[in-house]
């Protein structure tokens, strides 16, 4: 692959702060460095160095479509926002087909907590 300037500052140079920043959202679901990495095919230290801020690390252009093609299935697959059933006109404030698990899969999904207690 040549070079990309949406994925890399420079020929085999960092990646950019929109690529790094889309792999750190991998560590707000709970990944660990060792997981994205395993995913990526790259060690979980060279993933934190890849992500530092005041000095990010460099990654051969080579590496960059496997990189990619990871980042977007993983994206696709953990990152997918539910979409709610729409509400029915009928004034019914409950959404249809929905059970409570499924309520708070949603809401833990927009990054909220929910406690319940009896």
């Amino acid at each position: 692959m040549d070079f990309d300037p949406r994925y890399q500052e420079s020929k085999n140079g960092p990646l950019t702060k929109d690529i790094r920043d889309r792999i750190s959202a991998f560590r707000t679901l709970g990944s660990t460095l060792a997981e994205i990495g395993n995913a990526l095919g790259l060690s979980g230290p060279f993933v934190s160095q890849l992500l530092n801020d005041k000095t990010p690390a460099r990654i051969a252009t080579k590496h960059i479509p496997r990189i990619i093609k990871v980042l977007e299935e993983r994206e696709q697959k953990y990152m997918k926002k539910p979409t709610a059933p729409r509400e029915e006109k009928s004034g019914n404030t409950g959404l249809p087909g929905m059970s409570l698990e499924d309520h708070l899969r949603a809401i833990k999904a927009l990054g909220y907590g929910v406690t319940i207690s009896v």
